[in-house]
């Protein structure tokens, strides 16, 4: 322990000398870069840089680790210096366009915008209209603009509400104007159709060869030239555009945020795969939205041959998406209750993008939150000053605000190792530090008088323990000390821990055990794959476990006896007006684990307040699968579905929107089709 903690010290002592010889020779460069401009007047000044090769699949080189964002593409060498970032920005760009999204197109000649006042003070819509082969594309906006003062106004642009899913009080209380960018006006969420009035202005791209990222952020930018085109009628300062979003509007904030120069600030939310994590890091992480298991309706069909063992030939990461925005201002959050969203994996993108920042001497203009304890897409009262920080500073102008946020749970994590290469030239990626593992056997623990211990010799060390006929608990933890095994070990480091236990159980049974470390709360581990399913766990309207990606605050937590099927909770969907798409209002469950070719069952109690009601169960993250429309009546109903699971990992989400109602939903289950077993206990 001592010789461990002496090395470590000695090579923090080591960078420390190393970094303040440093500082002594770069002190007469850091007022220059102090005057990096915080934003551009154009979406891409780069236009001019030379192309980087774009090899084959075949062509590609092994990169375990994460790549140099400072190394040219032809190989050539690396620089660090910020006059050749932005043709090297360009080659990241032009890889991401190649091996991930599709091209992005440039602007197009024939654009023209107007903007209309609404009734009401300080709102209005702006139009922008985008001609190209003789096809116009329209883009409708809502603008709210403030009621005090004449502008320029600083803007956030939210990608499919005025605010995203940041709290719409960090603008309104700052004077911000608030612009809602309707992505459907380019190409449908969860059904792009060549007819989308996009593919229709560009028809040599499809569904094949350009992601709808591609396309919305195409859109994005149209949008701002709109605004460009508006000045007399809307007063906003185009050198203070921000943009956000939360989920796959993150990633699409993102995205925005990268390919166009002209956006002053970044605030993506909880984006997931594809988005601040970087894949690499993702393919190391369990059951998290890695390149092959994303909906590839947002990427290009081709980027699949990078799944898996071959995400080491993507010749980019997302790390370097991130960096494509420096030295603008970036702020990117996670949340740690959703498994689903690779949160590790953005915390090592984070740190390695952050080194971008760093080298050219503005590492206060990228940030990141990584917290848990909120729903998903929710904004806590312990992340909004960083937001708000992020706004003042980089929106309002307050340079005296602080913005070195770097709030993360990962304080045992090595997260150097996916970059310690860069500047070598040698591209390895270290072994992670190796783990610890503890065996405990159930027989050997002080066991309860409620426990039998059984001989069989095809268990670990030749026996394991079962429940007494007719104790078992299912429904609530034990109390009695007759009832528990109790197994002490020591863990003498910090780090994440795994409890794993064998379990055999008979045909038909449901199997499961409670779990608690020291005084900790009882967790229960049981065949059931859905995350709170009865609802009962959230504070106020959230809840935990469970996303909600369209409708907002049609959808909430009732408490209300008459519309809880059991508990003291369930779901309630208010879906005012029929529409079109049942995706509307919709609500997913976190990411479940599914191994490709078995099936899997999901049932739920449901009720409507009035007759006729419909909805219907849908999967995703890609290869969705759909349940028939299931009509919901007035009385408490047990709906169930069986599907083949085709992807690592699946969403189950509930589409609400398709007949105007009111829903109540609760005891949500997710199993997989059992096959036949023997015996029962722990072993």
């Amino acid at each position: 322990m001592k010789t461990l903690l002496l090395a470590h010290f000695g090579r923090i002592f080591t960078e420390k000398a190393k970094a303040t010889v440093l500082l002594l020779l770069s002190c007469s460069c850091l007022s220059a870069y102090a005057q990096l401009p915080l934003v551009y007047s154009t979406e891409n000044t780069g236009t001019s840089c030379a192309a980087p090769p774009l090899p084959t699949f075949d062509n590609l080189p092994t990169i375990a680790p994460l790549p140099d964002p400072f190394m040219w593409a032809d190989g050539r060498g690396r620089s660090t210096m910020f006059s050749d970032w932005e043709c090297r920005r360009n080659e990241i760009k032009a890889q991401i366009e190649n091996y991930e999204i599709g091209r992005k197109p440039s602007r197009p000649e024939t654009i023209t915008a107007s903007y209309a006042a609404g009734a009401t003070a300080g709102t209005g819509t702006l139009t922008v209209n985008v001609t190209v082969n003789d096809k116009t594309l329209t883009l409708t906006s809502p603008v709210s603009l403030p009621t005090t003062g004449t502008g320029p106004f600083p803007a956030i642009i939210g990608m499919n509400s005025l605010s995203g899913s940041v709290p719409a009080a960090v603008f309104t209380s700052r004077n911000v104007a608030r612009i809602q960018y309707n992505h459907n006006n380019v190409t449908t969420y969860g059904s792009p159709k060549l007819t989308d009035p996009y593919y229709q202005l560009y028809p040599e791209q499809n569904l094949d060869n350009a992601g709808q990222y591609a396309a919305w952020i195409w859109g994005v930018s149209r949008l701002i030239d709109g605004l460009e085109l508006v000045q007399a009628s809307l007063p906003i300062d185009l050198k203070h555009i921000g943009v956000t979003g939360c989920s796959y509007a993150g990633k699409m904030a993102l995205f925005s945020g990268a390919f166009d120069e002209r956006i002053a600030l970044t605030i993506a939310q909880e984006s997931g795969g594809g988005g601040a994590p970087a894949w690499r890091v993702s393919e190391t992480l369990g059951a998290v939205e890695k390149l092959g298991a994303t909906d590839y309706n947002w990427f290009k069909n081709d980027m699949k041959q990078f799944a898996e063992a071959n995400v080491s030939k993507l010749p980019e990461d997302h790390h370097e998406l991130m960096a494509m925005i420096a030295p603008r201002a970036l702020l990117v959050t996670a949340n740690t209750d959703f498994g689903w969203l690779a949160n590790p994996a953005a915390y090592v993108s984070a740190r390695a993008a952050h080194e971008v920042w760093k080298t050219f001497g503005i590492g206060d203009r990228f940030g990141f939150y990584i917290d848990g304890g909120h729903g998903h897409c929710a904004v806590p009262a312990t992340q909004q000053p960083a937001m708000e920080a992020f706004v003042d500073k980089f929106l309002l102008g307050k340079t005296e605000v602080n913005t070195d946020i770097t709030v993360n749970p990962y304080s045992g994590l090595y997260y150097q190792r996916w970059f310690k290469w860069w500047g070598t030239n040698t591209p390895v990626l270290p072994a992670e530090p190796i783990g610890k593992r503890t065996w405990l056997e159930a027989e050997c623990a002080t066991v309860g008088e409620n426990w039998e211990v059984v001989a069989d010799p095809d268990a670990s060390n030749g026996k394991y323990v079962k429940v007494k006929t007719g104790l078992n608990s299912a429904a609530t933890a034990p109390t009695a000390a007759s009832a528990y095994l109790v197994m002490p070990f020591t863990a003498d480091s910090t780090a994440v821990y795994n409890f794993v236990a064998r379990q055999n159980v008979p045909v038909g049974e449901d199997y499961g055990y409670w779990l608690k470390i020291d005084d900790g709360e009882f967790q229960s581990a049981t065949s059931e794959l859905v995350t709170n399913g009865g609802f009962e766990n959230g504070t106020g309207n959230a809840l935990t476990g469970w996303s909600i990606l369209n409708g907002g605050s049609a959808v909430t937590a009732t408490t209300v006896p008459a519309e809880v099927h059991s508990g003291s909770r369930a779901m309630k969907a208010v879906n005012a007006t029929a529409q079109t798409d049942f995706w509307r209002v919709q609500v997913s469950s976190a990411g479940i684990p599914t191994t490709v070719g078995k099936q899997y069952v999901i049932s739920y109690w449901v009720k409507a307040l009035a007759p006729n009601g419909s909805i219907r169960i849908s999967t995703g993250t890609s290869s969705s699968q759909f349940q028939p429309d299931q009509t919901i009546g007035t009385e408490w109903q047990q709906v169930s579905w069986t599907i083949t699971a085709t992807i690592a990992t699946t969403t189950f989400l509930f589409d609400m929107a398709k007949v105007a109602n009111t829903y109540y939903i609760d005891d949500v289950s997710i199993k997989e089709v059992s096959n036949p077993s023997c015996g029962v206990g722990l072993g």
